[in-house]
């Protein structure tokens, strides 16, 4: 029975204060001498106005309701069955439908005895007098017990949860493992399926590199797991296309694992899509375990650059060791006097030293890299050729004897965002010592950029010491000092490490090997092959020039199922953001291809995932009761196998599990419940009424 009750934020002894308030008022308007209403209407109007004027103020300290419910709940049982598909495909189907049966039974005698039993699957919860148990569909693809487990204590945690049957043959193949996990209530385990091992050979797992570069070895390790096949071989199948690459024979050992790796190689860049397949063996239990799919994608390999100074020069070391640090460069060194140039691979880039120069040296290597269209960084000095060097038209040209020369330091400029520099820079670079600059007025070509302006004495100029020019056919930079190698020497000594200018410098001939067609978005799935019950989910990564990850681009996807029925999505990128969910798939090979704008330029990218009915139901063909019996074990009961109910009945009333008696308290603002209003206003009509009815208002 509800208790309702009264109370206000300021001491109830106010509420005189009201009441003296309303008597006082109805008594100036009603007293003795006024009115021509009859004694006894007179006091009815009277009370109804004191009652009036007394709630109105009684309002001013702040009332509020307290409604208190009290409610018994009964000990709540629940059977937490596992309707996944292994239990149907090997428990015998009579022993199942018995014991479905028995416990349809188990659940009436539970509540004869006064406790409460419900029903939940896999699929969520189910009134057992709607869904009988034995009629329950295995029809669940993923074995998640602790998803189970958890939704019983989400859904009846606050309703005397005290015991779960948890009727499963212990498979557990998706999510945290059970017995590592806690629960609100006791597990009885009731143990069902076939522990007899089937002969079967599974293609466990697949280990390989995502990224791969062209030209190389990579590896694709095939892991395999055997029940019943001790020394016979299997046959190991790399197949793309449908087409057999290569072939492994592996010996089966007694027990356990055992591992083979194909090395692959390929010359052509993208994605590649390649199956591993086991052949079947005799009398074997299953074959959907025997394929499995890899996704892999082939880049460039190393970009190969060449250093080529007219004469011997401290920079060119101190250049070779700034590349050095960065994996990705393959640097080739040539210092005059030179041969007729002959390359033995296409250069990305070229750093070329003090040319074109003042002898005339290396004028064959100059000429033959500007055919090619090789990307170059240029290196000014005492001994380049100005005039010659202005007819290259490399984005910067020089006004002037060059026979005098300002000692300059380094500034380094804040708007340059084709690449990053380390937040260290900004203090750093200024410190480097001054390098011999030519005096003179430099002209910039339109579209060159500058990364370092000249600082002259204590007077930041707009001079450029370091430009970048992307505008033309062939993208250039160029260093206006020959003086490099004293920044990385003093770095070096000051810092212990020349951070700063080597990042600066191999930032630069990336930006400039890496061509302006080369790749900057890469959208992918997380993974390339995903069950049914599984949500595909889409990735994107965009770079800069020097593949440095930039955010905030809006990526337009469009994805194509194998019918080729089309679906068109968008997402954001952003930093450690979840990507794309595309929910619910059915299975099929899914294409898509996805543009987003970078740096003001639209980029597109391609890939493609399987969506898979994995049957993960049949990769284990045996019951793990020992996963039951521990789960019995943390919560201090036994492990019951069907033939055992009437055991499993006894425990549960011997437990002795209790009623609860819960209170639940609602709180309320009086002036929030419309009946205190309807109250006022039935007093101030009624009040009306009367007084209209006697002749008065």
């Amino acid at each position: 029975m509800p208790t309702f009750q009264l109370h206000t934020v300021y001491s109830p002894w106010y509420g005189l204060l009201c009441l003296a308030l309303g008597v006082g008022m109805a008594w100036l308007l009603y007293r003795k001498d006024q009115g021509p209403w009859p004694l006894g209407v007179k006091w009815v109007l009277a009370t109804l106005r004191a009652l009036l004027i007394t709630l109105v103020a009684f309002l001013l300290l702040e009332p509020y309701t307290r409604i208190i419910k009290q409610e018994e709940l009964k000990p709540t049982v629940v059977l937490a069955l596992d309707n996944s598909q292994s239990v149907q495909l090997f428990t015998p189907a009579a022993a199942l439908s018995q014991t479905l049966q028995g416990l349809e039974g188990l659940a009436e005698k539970l509540r004869n005895k006064g406790l409460r039993v419900e029903v939940q699957t896999m699929a969520g919860s189910d009134s057992s007098g709607l869904v009988p148990l034995s009629k329950s569909a295995f029809r669940a693809p993923v074995t998640n017990l602790h998803a189970l487990l958890h939704g019983v204590d989400e859904t009846y945690g606050g309703q005397n949860l005290v015991a779960t049957v948890l009727v499963s043959d212990g498979v557990h193949n998706l999510g945290p493992t059970p017995t590592y996990q806690s629960y609100r209530s006791r597990i009885y385990p009731l143990a069902l399926g076939d522990t007899i091992p089937r002969k079967d050979v599974v293609l466990a797992d697949l280990e390989y590199n995502k990224i791969n570069y062209s030209g190389t070895s990579f590896p694709l390790k095939v892991t395999l797991r055997h029940q019943g096949y001790a020394g016979p071989g299997a046959t190991v199948l790399l197949q793309e296309n449908g087409k057999t690459l290569l072939t492994k024979r592996v010996t089966l050992p007694r027990s356990g694992f055992v591992s083979t790796t194909f090395q692959l190689t390929s010359a052509q860049l993208g994605k590649k899509h390649y199956e591993v397949v086991v052949q079947p063996l005799a009398q074997e239990f299953t074959q959907v375990n025997n394929r499995r799919h890899a996704y892999l994608e082939v880049v460039k390999g190393k970009l190969n650059i060449l250093l080529a100074a007219t004469a011997p020069h401290p920079d060119i070391k101190a250049l070779r060791a700034a590349l050095a640090t960065n994996p990705l460069l393959q640097v080739e060194v040539v210092v005059g006097p030179f041969q007729s140039p002959r390359f033995s691979a296409p250069y990305d880039a070229a750093i070329l030293h003090q040319f074109p120069s003042m002898s005339g040296v290396g004028q064959a290597w100059l000429q033959k890299i500007r055919s090619a269209k090789v990307p170059v960084f240029y290196v000014v000095g005492a001994q380049t050729n100005i005039p010659a060097f202005n007819a290259l038209q490399t984005g910067v040209q020089f006004a002037g004897s060059g026979t005098q020369y300002d000692q300059v330091q380094p500034i380094l400029n804040p708007r340059f965002q084709r690449f990053s520099t380390e937040p260290l820079a900004q203090t750093r670079i200024p410190a480097w010592p001054p390098a011999p600059v030519p005096f003179g007025e430099w002209r910039l070509s339109p579209g060159t950029e500058v990364i370092l302006y000249q600082q002259i004495g204590a007077v930041r100029s707009t001079k450029p010491l370091l430009v970048y020019r992307s505008s033309a056919v062939t993208p250039s930079a160029v260093l206006l000092t020959d003086g490099s190698w004293q920044w990385r020497l003093t770095e070096a000594a000051d810092h212990g490490t020349a951070q700063i200018y080597d990042g600066l410098m191999a930032h630069v001939v990336q930006l400039l090997a890496n061509k302006r067609d080369q790749k900057r978005l890469h959208v992918y799935p997380v993974k390339d092959v995903v069950g049914v019950a599984e949500e595909p989910v889409i990735q994107a990564d965009a770079y800069n020039a020097v593949q440095e990850e930039i955010f905030g681009q809006t990526v337009s996807l469009s994805l194509t199922r194998e019918d080729g029925q089309k679906t068109q999505h968008q997402f954001e990128n952003v930093q450690a953001g979840e990507g794309l969910r595309l929910g619910s798939l059915a299975p099929g090979v899914y294409r898509f291809a996805a543009s987003a704008k970078v740096e003001n330029t639209m980029y597109r990218d391609s890939g493609e995932f399987i969506v898979e009915q994995q049957q993960l139901e049949t990769i284990t063909s045996l019951a793990n009761h020992t996963l039951l019996d521990q789960l019995s074990q943390r919560s201090q009961t036994r492990l019951y196998y069907p033939g055992q109910l009437q055991a499993l009945e006894q425990d549960l009333l011997q437990a002795n599990f209790k009623t609860i008696l819960r209170s639940k308290e609602e709180e309320k603002d009086l002036m929030e419940q419309y009946w205190f209003y309807y109250l006022l206003l039935g007093l101030a009509l009624s009040e009306w009424a009367l007084r209209r009815f006697y002749g008065k208002l």
